[in-house]
């Protein structure tokens, strides 16, 4: 690994989703967690199909229109970091 002076701010950041992406493993207990999902309109979406579709978002830009929903209510609580078993 370079020296942080020369790893750039996207090198680094694209190492830390794809981290992400590795562990998640779909259980859904963030989104189980979450306080957005109401004051989205999306409290009937299945958990696992929720963060699925984030997960589609972060990979290609692309997901379902409910995960969109999701991601753009998002209030920054925390609570789903908490929540996750593999960080």
């Amino acid at each position: 690994m370079l020296p942080v002076d020369e790893t750039s701010f996207e090198t680094v950041l694209g190492e830390r989703v794809q981290d992400m992406l590795d562990a998640c493993t779909r259980c859904g207990k963030c989104v189980e967690v979450c306080p957005s999902v109401v004051p989205a309109g999306i409290p009937e979406a299945k958990s696992e199909d929720l963060i699925g579709g984030i997960l589609d978002l972060v990979r290609t830009g692309n997901g379902p229109e409910t995960s969109r929903e999701w991601a753009a209510s998002c209030m920054l609580s925390g609570e789903c970091i908490k929540a996750c078993d593999y960080g």
